[in-house]
């Protein structure tokens, strides 16, 4: 087996995208899901001696499901385009995600949509440490790689802070995520273990500012 035998099943099962097809191809998956596991587990490894508070106990544990999840949206389709890998410190915190995809392919982080209290604490932090939030953000290792999601933000100002704020377009956002466009060259070549390792490298003081925020008394 190869690298290739992810993208090979991703792309059929996106044509064929039905528990009916899923369960003549179940040995399919496995192969597939086995190569990410061989991709990963060095790597969680290497993460882990990195940053001890990393969870995940396996790159197996570290996979997304594979299903869409259609009671809260079944407008989409029976399972995803991609797999989606996620390292991180613990439910509702900011981690890192690597997402192998047939259309998309990246390696991301940051806290996606977080809960209104959870997005209090984050706007609170930016209005006192904006200054440094935006050092990390201009800091060549991160800003060489790392684009900083803007699409999901607020169109006027967010409760209890002036429109001529200094860090005003930080605080409309509604997420604080950034992501890392690669491809699949890069995800087939022997390198792609060292690139998500510096990648995580990248992005850690971001996710570090996002958890001391949201875990704040």
């Amino acid at each position: 087996m190869t690298r290739k035998t992810i993208f090979n099943f991703l792309e059929a099962l996106n044509k064929n995208n039905s528990k009916e097809w899923m369960d003549k191809n179940r040995s399919w998956y496995n192969e597939a899901k086995d190569e990410v596991v061989l991709i990963f587990e060095p790597v969680l490894e290497e993460l882990k001696l990195l940053d001890p508070r990393i969870v995940q106990e396996t790159a197996r544990k570290s996979i997304n499901r594979i299903n869409n999840n259609l009671m809260f949206h079944p407008d989409r389709p029976t399972y995803k385009d991609h797999f989606g890998i996620g390292f991180g410190y613990g439910k509702g915190l900011a981690d890192f995600y690597i997402h192998l995809g047939i259309h998309e392919q990246m390696i991301a982080g940051g806290l996606w949509h977080p809960p209104s209290d959870k997005l209090k604490k984050l706007r609170m932090e930016i209005d006192y440490e904006g200054h440094r939030l935006n050092e990390i953000l201009s800091d060549a290792r991160f800003a060489d790689k790392f684009t900083l999601h803007q699409e999901d933000k607020l169109k006027g100002t967010p409760k209890g802070y002036r429109a001529d704020h200094e860090f005003i377009e930080l605080l409309r956002m509604k997420s604080l995520a950034a992501m890392w466009g690669i491809s699949k060259k890069d995800i087939l070549s022997e390198g792609f273990a060292d690139m998500v390792i510096e990648g995580y490298q990248s992005i850690a003081p971001l996710l570090n500012f996002v958890n001391t925020a949201i875990t704040e008394d």
